[in-house]
């Protein structure tokens, strides 16, 4: 009677079932030097999918789905192929409840011959047998869970898990890569006290050719505590590391001349206590005591320092503050430690005004400090900083934006505590009509650390620019241009871009998306210079559940790297003809 009774809501649960199917043919001409190749492919591509939820939704919804792809290809007098077959599945458990729950899994299966021209990074790293042509085998699996549990009488906890592979395996030898990340979290807040404990970890590994591994741990706890409206205290504490490793195979052919490092890693620990008071509108004063201990493959840095700070506000949108600092600071550059007992004070004024369309504001902070070593060297440092910034709105058509700011110090004692950095930027954006938008920003800052012959430079500059015309019809045009120029102690690299978008309905149903973009990247290390076209045209036409679509891809690209005398070019053309389908229904 019990089984019936619970059959019965389960029976009359929505369901739904829907698929989609595309099948498409495409011509390709491409050449490389002086070759010219041509090829065709068959693609097929198939999915089901089906939905329901188990006895209420408010319990239990679920979901899964099966796909099959197929892709034939024939390039000269060689034929090669690809297929997979992929399964997923996802649940949701309470979603209407504090405690929810929602799980997810897929897995895809497949097999490809060796000479299908795939450019996954795993096909590439595999270490077959020269001249032997085996059949591949791949698989890809994804799972994970989300859960939280958000209850007013109880702390706010959430957690999730996601985790990924791939594999590519040909006989006895295969190459992998995972990927895996969690973060979970528990905090509660009350109206005088609130607590924060957090945790995210990131990794990604692979092992291929040249195996990586990169991984990225945080674990933050933060408390505030408010004695009054006028009184708080603030806690932070954590620790924060990332680490890499890279090991290549060496390529002795042309002296190996560039190699990243085989591996690094940079941990800080920190912590912080401040306690903030603030006895009327006009002044406010603070205590703090941090530190911070920073451990890195090159150099390890550390710091224990408390600080006072006091805030006048005499003047509406003016503040006048002054700080005391008192502490320890230590170094460890090239298996030398120097530590030194520091003490400094500090002064600056911020003043900010608004008046319609106008905005600006500026400030100024300069540091006195007097260090002893721990070898009884004395020595005197100094910092300022200083910043300035402007900006207009010309009658809701115009906003323009412009700062400044920039910061120095220099240390007699502690090498690192050296360093200089400027910065300039301004952005702009213009609507001449309702219908047209131009967006434009610049940014250039410069970075040094350290003194000579050990000393960190960055250079770097940065503009970009994008115009939006929104036409008739739903239709939308845009034109998109910038460079990037980074030079630095170890290179000198530059990036530039330009590109044309058009996306809109043509007539009816007909609808048209074109890109055009041409890119060029240039590093002188590697001695690399890349430059190349891109051209992507698509043309869809949609008839009830049918979905014709007509594409065309073109690539012009010209490399130039150490290794080559000659340039590598490639100039490639493809048109594709694809036809989908859709089905589903429901009860």
């Amino acid at each position: 009677m019990v089984c019936c009774l619970m059959l019965i809501p389960a029976a009359a649960a929505a369901q739904s079932l829907n698929g989609n199917a595309d099948w498409g043919y495409s011509r390709s001409a491409y050449r490389t030097g002086s070759e010219t190749t041509e090829d065709g492919a068959f693609t097929q591509a198939y999915t089901l999918a089906y939905s329901s939820s188990l006895w209420d939704p408010r319990f239990a919804v679920y979901s899964g789905g099966v796909t099959f792809n197929r892709n034939a290809l024939s390039f000269g007098g060689d034929d090669s192929r690809s297929d997979q077959t992929g399964f997923n599945a996802a649940a949701s458990l309470f979603s209407m409840r504090p405690f929810r729950l929602a799980v997810h899994a897929s897995r895809a299966v497949g097999s490809e011959s060796a000479n299908y021209p795939a450019s996954s990074q795993l096909r590439s790293g595999l270490p077959t047998i020269a001249g032997a042509l085996p059949e591949l085998g791949t698989a890809q699996s994804e799972y994970g869970l989300n859960w939280v549990l958000s209850a007013p009488s109880l702390p706010r906890v959430e957690f999730s898990y996601q985790q990924g592979s791939g594999t590519v395996a040909a006989g006895p030898v295969d190459s992998s890569q995972t990927s895996r990340s969690v973060h979970a979290l528990v905090s509660r807040e009350r109206p005088r006290l609130s607590n924060t404990l957090r945790y995210d970890h990131h990794a990604a590994e692979n092992s291929i050719s040249s195996a990586f591994e990169q991984q990225y741990d945080d674990l933050g706890y933060e408390l505030i505590a408010k004695a009054s409206d006028r009184t708080r205290a603030d806690i932070r504490a954590g620790r924060r590391s990332t680490a890499s490793r890279f090991q290549a195979p060496p390529d002795n052919a042309f002296g190996d001349a560039y190699r990243p490092p085989d591996g690094g890693s940079v941990d800080l620990y920190y912590g912080t206590a401040t306690i903030t008071h603030q006895p009327n509108a006009r002044f406010a004063a603070d205590a703090n005591v941090g530190y911070t201990s920073e451990r890195a493959t090159a150099a390890t840095t550390g710091a224990l320092l408390g600080t006072t700070t006091a805030r006048v506000m005499p003047l509406a949108g003016v503040t006048l503050h002054g700080s005391g600092t008192y502490g320890q600071r230590q170094q460890d550059l090239g298996g030398v430690r120097v530590a030194a007992l520091t003490r400094a004070i500090g002064a600056g004024a911020e003043y900010g005004i608004r008046h319609r369309a106008v905005h600006a504001s500026a400030g100024y902070e300069a540091e006195q400090a007097w260090s002893r070593s721990d070898l009884a060297v004395n020595g005197r440092g100094r910092s300022w900083r200083a910043r300035a910034e402007t900006g207009v709105d010309l009658f809701a058509v115009a906003q323009v934006n412009v700062g400044v700011d920039g910061d120095r110090a220099e240390d007699q004692v502690l090498t690192l505590g050296n360093q200089r950095q400027e910065r300039v930027h301004a952005s702009a954006r213009t609507l001449v009509t309702t219908r047209v938008v131009l967006d434009g920003t610049y940014e250039r800052a410069l970075v040094d650390r350290g003194v000579e012959p050990l000393t960190f430079r960055m250079r770097y500059t940065q503009a970009t620019s994008n115009l939006t015309i929104q036409l008739p019809h739903e239709r939308r045009a845009s034109f998109t241009a910038g460079e990037f120029v980074n030079r630095a102690f170890a290179t000198d690299e530059r990036h530039q871009y330009v590109g044309v978008s058009f996306s809109g309905t043509i007539a009816g149903a007909l609808r048209l998306t074109t890109t055009a973009r041409r890119e060029r990247t240039m590093s002188d290390v590697p001695r690399l210079d890349q430059d190349g076209a891109y051209i992507v045209g698509t043309l869809d036409y949609r008839l009830r559940l049918f979905l014709f679509s007509l594409e065309y891809r073109y690539t012009d690209l010209a490399l130039v790297t150490a290794t080559r005398l000659d340039p590598l070019t490639f100039t490639g053309n493809q048109l594709a003809l694809r036809i989908g389908r859709k089905f589903g229904m429901s009860r």
